[in-house]
């Protein structure tokens, strides 16, 4: 879920939150590319101007329900996640794996991936450190991949451990990974200055 802004109308958020509850009731019963805006209207009972205050479309809605779970998976990138965090958004998933696989094929796919490709791109964004090998976008694809291949495999059950192995793995891999997509600093010349 997204995070609540403090100085949001609570009235405000409240109705976000309503459609988004719409939302999440439809998905679990209906494939993602069945479902109309009009039909998340009427789930949670607001009009069409309402929804597009909040949503540009039925896919920004789909990002933005996304965004809570997304940056607790992007903060891998920075060596900042923690580890609980990210164990407890896994078991969420684990709870949830009937919608988490509806949501993780099909016409949904593309718009989950391109949700945590961004997170991770600003997530690189933030980390200043070091200046990358390849470009951030690039950067991001392989560590969404790295984040999503085993994590869709999981719920899918081709391989089976707990919540906490797979969050350590993600934790210790996606650093790793991180690190190895950062350049080497330049070398000194003679003169001692970079060259």
């Amino acid at each position: 879920m997204t995070h609540a802004d403090p100085n949001e109308d609570p009235r405000r958020r409240r109705t976000r939150q309503d459609v988004m509850a719409a939302f999440f009731s439809l998905v679990l019963s209906q494939r993602y590319h069945e479902i109309r805006v009009g039909d998340v209207l009427a789930r949670a009972g607001v009009s069409r101007s309402t929804f597009y205050e909040h949503f540009r479309n039925k896919d920004d809605l789909l990002s933005a329900s996304l965004e809570g779970p997304f940056q607790i998976l992007a903060s891998l990138v920075t060596g900042q996640a923690e580890l609980s965090r990210v164990q407890g958004i896994l078991e969420h998933f684990w709870q949830n794996r009937a919608l988490a696989r509806s949501l993780f094929q099909g016409a949904a796919l593309r718009i989950v991936r391109r949700t945590l490709v961004e997170h991770m791109e600003a997530a690189l964004g933030r980390e200043q450190r070091a200046r990358l090998r390849i470009p951030a976008r690039l950067a991001a694809h392989s560590l969404a991949d790295a984040v999503f291949s085993p994590i869709t495999a999981w719920l899918s059950g081709e391989a089976k451990c707990s919540a906490h192995e797979l969050a350590l793995a993600l934790q210790l891999s996606i650093a790793a990974s991180a690190h190895a997509l950062q350049a080497a600093p330049a070398p000194l010349s003679d003169t001692g200055a970079l060259s």
